[in-house]
């Protein structure tokens, strides 16, 4: 044998022992991606649907009394409707007692500082 097939034999032996690994973490790197994008998908889908209860108790509230909650608190409590504040921040602005009130669902950051 000369030192070229000597050094090929060690490539092939190389690469029989890499490439298994590198498919591996491949397989990992597109399974966490996958979870990622659930996880993003479902945080917006909870806002959406907290955000539509939310709207909905209130316009139920005002064709049953004729005026809209003044405060979270009275519409949560009249509607039984529970969200975890650790994942939304909902701010609630009434405008008088015969106009929608303001209400934004915004999800809370996981990371301090602001980033995502």
């Amino acid at each position: 044998m000369d030192i070229f097939e000597t050094r090929l034999i060690h490539v092939r032996r190389i690469f029989r022992f890499i490439i298994p690994i590198l498919f591996a973490a491949v397989l990992c790197l597109i399974f966490y991606l996958g979870i990622a994008r659930t996880q993003t998908d479902s945080l917006e889908k909870e806002q959406v649907t907290l955000t539509q209860a939310l709207e909905g108790g209130a316009i139920r509230t005002y064709a049953l009394t004729g005026r809209y909650p003044q405060s979270l608190d009275e519409l949560l409590s009249d509607y039984h409707i529970t969200y975890d504040s650790e994942k939304f921040v909902v701010e609630y602005v009434p405008n008088g007692s015969n106009l929608l009130p303001s209400i934004s669902v915004l999800p809370v950051n996981a990371r301090k500082g602001g980033a995502r």
